[in-house]
């Protein structure tokens, strides 16, 4: 498939919450995705915000209507779920995680304009750190002596 139509081809859920009620950075963060979007030649599908309470609650309603919306006009299109940064989902890793897996479960995938499409998680650096540590036998298998420190 060519640059072009991989373009066209994807749909932009941008998604953002605010938990007060100034909107000033709100707007700012939204303009800023669409910008985003738009310089990468994708459709935006529409933007859904939690406000108040529902934008730190565990259960955000927003982002349940988001991922209800991109696995329904998803289909046959690169849906992409796009923020401003990763904390706009949520501060708390874990809670970033569960709210992510919500939109893997449709095929989706998330993108922050400040971090690209996957955030840095604490295990994937640890793995990175214990790797170099390491001496690689062979393809896929790394050799980590224990030498009794705790890290």
């Amino acid at each position: 498939m060519d640059s072009d139509a991989t373009k066209s081809a994807t749909l932009a859920f941008i998604y953002d919450r605010e938990a007060t009620r100034q909107t000033d950075r709100l707007d700012t963060r939204i303009a800023l995705c669409r910008e985003y979007a738009a310089r990468l030649g994708w459709r935006v599908a529409g933007q859904w915000v939690d406000r108040g309470d529902a934008a730190v609650a565990e259960r955000r309603p927003f982002w349940i209507g988001m991922v209800a919306a991109m696995k329904h006009e998803g289909q046959g299109f690169n849906a992409v779920r796009l923020v401003a940064s990763w904390e706009r989902i949520a501060y708390d890793e874990r809670d970033r995680a569960q709210l992510r897996q919500l939109v893997s479960d449709v095929d989706g995938t998330c993108v922050a304009i400040d971090g690209g499409s996957v955030p840095p998680s604490s295990r994937d650096a640890a793995l990175r750190r214990l790797r170099a540590s390491g001496e690689r036998v062979r393809p896929g298998v790394t050799l980590v002596r224990h030498n009794g420190a705790t890290a």
